[in-house]
């Protein structure tokens, strides 16, 4: 009775813990009252099944290594475009040099030229032009002074700026470590202008030769000097070149 007593006491002394029921697990009870029940299609949008693809694609090109473009196509690109850079220079460089032609003219329609009433066109034109008669004879030589134009100097200077930004822009994929500072090239695009400022002022010669038909009317006019003085005269004095036909722009009148 002992015995019994103690073996009571204790059992009844003795808590033991609860523990709580485990949530239930989506296992193979559950799976088959789903998939016992009617199926139905789901169907996936167009446009969710574009992204879906186009981060399968990401993931893949990032596992890779890939740079999304050929190095191959990058490299020759970026070797043209150094290669095309030396061009800006020699812009700079010709735009304070004068390019020398010789023409030969003659009156437009085929109109009889009187040579003193050629002469004096010729000769008008020059003097408004600040040029002076240096030599007179068979061949007439007028000389002047070229100066720079402000509009000259800010058309090379912003050229020179958009030509120094596209190359920031290359080297700032090239060399990314100088990131966003390679475009403080731009700010050098002034000096283009300085320096057509300073060279620009030249001394310029025009040389002048009538040639005279059987009748003494003046038939050709030959000239030689600077084109842009040269082809001036020629719109002023309304002259066309020997064996071309001249047609009008569409911003002439």
């Amino acid at each position: 009775m002992d015995a019994a007593t103690t073996t009571a006491a204790a059992a009844r002394s003795l808590h033991l813990p609860l523990r709580a029921a485990p949530p239930p697990r989506c296992g193979a009870a559950t799976f088959s009252r789903r998939v016992s029940g009617p199926r139905r299609r789901l169907r996936a949008s167009p446009a969710r099944a574009s992204l879906d693809h186009a981060a399968v694609l990401l993931d893949a090109a990032a596992a890779a290594g890939g740079t999304g473009y050929s190095q191959a196509s990058y490299y020759t690109s970026l070797g043209l475009f150094v290669l095309s850079v030396p061009g800006l220079w020699s812009l700079i460089k010709r735009s304070v040099k004068s390019k020398i032609v010789q023409k030969t003219f003659v009156k437009e329609g085929g109109q009889l030229m009187a040579p003193n009433q050629v002469a004096g066109e010729i000769l008008s034109f020059f003097t408004r032009n600040n040029f002076t008669v240096s030599d007179r004879g068979e061949v007439i030589t007028f000389e002047g002074t070229m100066v720079p134009s402000r509009g000259q100097a800010a058309l090379l200077t912003f050229c020179t700026c958009i030509s120094l930004g596209s190359v920031g822009l290359v080297l700032s994929i090239a060399v990314p470590e100088g990131g966003n500072n390679w475009f403080w090239l731009m700010t050098l695009s002034p000096l283009a202008g300085v320096y057509y400022w300073t060279k620009a002022s030249r001394k310029e010669e025009i040389k002048v030769k009538m040639i005279l038909s059987d009748d003494g009317n003046v038939s050709e006019i030959l000239v030689r000097g600077d084109d842009v003085q040269v082809e001036q005269m020629r719109k002023e004095l309304k002259f066309s070149e020997k064996g071309m036909i001249y047609v009008k722009g569409i911003f002439e009148t």
